[in-house]
């Protein structure tokens, strides 16, 4: 039996283009890539819109610093804050590539978006990662009020890989009793599970992320972590109670769709408000095609308006 073409939505296979141009050739050094995937990441930008201001800025930890892109909508009201973590399957992806992603959730949202570079495997461990990404989460709080922001409305989000990071990060955020928390999360085509072989990842038709794409950054997780296991993946978490809310986009043709929906139903089950948003004809990483898909910014500001009642509790954001 011949598999039916897949639909993609509106403007994703000017994306697809754009994404494979960016690609070092094949053969090349984990280096190369990076350095092609940064360089290339102008091909998914946008215009900023009036007002937009960026600035980078460092976390200072011992032994390390932590590089952070700061997009500020403007300062005529309090703000909202997201702490931002981007996806590449752990190895790839940086502050750079996804800058189109950062600078979308600040325009559509009205709120502070702090975008974080964690270190990436397979160079540090997954707890090197993890460690990271709750670190901005904690300086993004001590720091609210110098940016702007109201450190009570300060969201996580992150897609693919920086979905799960997101999740973690509330959890943690959770179990270390810190008196300001996660507003909320948004969560992007996520990977809540990280455990080889599943069969849901052969039911995905993704043109970008293939079944074995996802075992190899599966692959990579398990042979990055520590002998001292940290948070593991949400599935695996007996206990998510006590978590903020959770919007989560998906994705129809991602192979990781399937454990979204796990991860919102495991969330309602524990007491916690989760919202599913399924793009048709969408692939894994589309929002990255803003600028390019009429369809993904409509998913974008769908996505904002889904947030909107946790940032903006007293619909501020009218006269943002």
């Amino acid at each position: 039996m011949i598999d039916a073409p897949v639909l993609l939505a509106e403007g994703m296979e000017a994306y697809l283009a754009a994404f494979r141009a960016a690609q070092s050739p094949a053969g090349g050094t984990l280096a190369g890539a990076r350095l092609s995937s940064d360089l290339g990441a102008d091909a998914f930008a946008r215009p900023p819109a009036p007002g937009l201001r960026r600035h980078v800025s460092f976390i200072v930890q011992p032994g390390r610093e932590i590089a952070i892109t700061i997009l500020h909508p403007g300062r005529t009201v309090e703000r909202p804050g997201i702490c931002y973590f981007h996806g590449g399957g752990f190895a790839f992806g940086s502050i750079e590539t996804f800058d189109v992603v950062a600078q979308a959730l600040a325009e559509e949202t009205g709120a502070v978006v702090v975008s974080v570079q964690y270190r990436r495997l397979p160079e540090n461990s997954y707890r090197a990662a993890q460690e990271d990404c709750f670190a901005a989460f904690q300086w993004f709080t001590a720091h609210a009020a110098l940016l702007g922001v109201d450190a009570r409305r300060i969201a996580v989000a992150g897609d693919s890989v920086g979905a799960l990071f997101a999740t973690v990060t509330a959890m943690m955020a959770r179990d270390a009793g810190l008196p300001v928390r996660p507003v909320c999360q948004l969560l992007m085509y996520g990977a809540y599970a990280l455990v080889p072989g599943r069969s849901s990842y052969l039911r995905g038709r993704d043109p970008l992320l293939s079944a074995q794409r996802v075992e190899d950054f599966v692959r990579l997780y398990r042979q990055s972590q520590d002998a001292d296991p940290f948070h593991p993946p949400p599935l695996s978490v007996p206990d998510l109670s006590g978590l903020p809310p959770a919007v989560l986009i998906g994705a129809e043709h991602d192979p990781l769709r399937e454990e979204g929906d796990e991860y919102a139903d495991l969330l309602r089950a524990a007491g916690v408000g989760a919202e599913v948003m399924t793009a048709p004809g969408m692939i894994h990483g589309f929002l990255r095609a803003v600028a390019l898909s009429p369809a993904a910014a409509r998913v974008m500001k769908a996505a904002a308006k889904a947030t909107g009642p946790y940032l903006w509790p007293d619909n501020q954001e009218e006269t943002a």
